[in-house]
């Protein structure tokens, strides 16, 4: 686990770390002597070992660091969730903070003033993202998309999607409920790393995340929320 550097106009209070994540690993070196027994018991329920050691390696290492920014113990930090599905630590004036994670490589973003989202998704080129055009892409991102090469549309799909994933996870309206669908905003053009998103999920920022190859990720945040 290492701290992710973060482009200079992103906002000084959010944090970011990349996990990597062993995904043959036995549980109990991935973590799992440090989760409490329901989480145990929800990383058993799983039914292939890649997908409980993802939960396992990314809970455990959440526990870890949310824990040194509030100087407590970890196994004392207890996790809630809103009406939408939405994490939280179950405390007074504790930090927002969003987690993602696919194949072998997870993403923990933390911010005591503003809410954040962070998505990351593998992006195999066997995948056909056309068939996923219409539920991904707002008109505006799907016309920038098609003037595009052929080589870099795949690429430039895969950012649009994580970076809308991102900006859902941060509004959290979008996750349970569905309220406000990938489609309904736009998140392109773009500028460098920073994107160009609409008002229809409210007032948030997104930019692009440098990870490993064959993997796309993005970071979201709001305004400030706390002084």
């Amino acid at each position: 686990m290492r701290i992710h550097l973060l482009p200079a106009d992103a906002p000084p209070d959010v944090r970011l770390w990349l996990v990597d994540i062993d995904l043959n690993a036995p549980l109990i070196h991935a973590g799992a002597n440090g989760l409490h027994a329901s989480e145990l018991a929800r990383a058993h329920r799983f039914l292939r070992h890649q997908d409980a050691a993802r939960f396992v390696t990314m809970r455990a290492a959440l526990r870890r660091l949310l824990a040194a920014e509030l100087n407590v113990d970890p196994a004392g930090l207890a996790f809630t969730a809103d009406t939408n599905g939405r994490p939280s630590l179950s405390m007074p004036d504790a930090p927002d903070f969003n987690v993602s994670h696919s194949g072998a490589h997870g993403l923990i973003a933390v911010s005591f003033r503003r809410r954040v989202g962070v998505d990351i998704e593998e992006s195999p080129p066997s995948l056909d993202w056309r068939s996923l055009e219409a539920s991904v892409l707002h008109p505006t991102d799907k016309r920038i998309i098609d003037a595009m090469p052929q080589a870099d549309a795949s690429s430039a799909f895969f950012a649009c999607w994580t970076a809308k994933e991102a900006v859902l996870k941060a509004h959290g309206d979008g996750i349970g409920g569905k309220a406000i669908g990938m489609q309904d905003f736009s998140v392109l053009p773009r500028n460098d790393a920073r994107y160009a998103v609409s008002a229809g999920p409210g007032t948030f920022q997104a930019i692009s995340l440098a990870v490993p190859q064959g993997y796309a990720a993005a970071l979201a945040w709001s305004e400030i929320t706390q002084p």
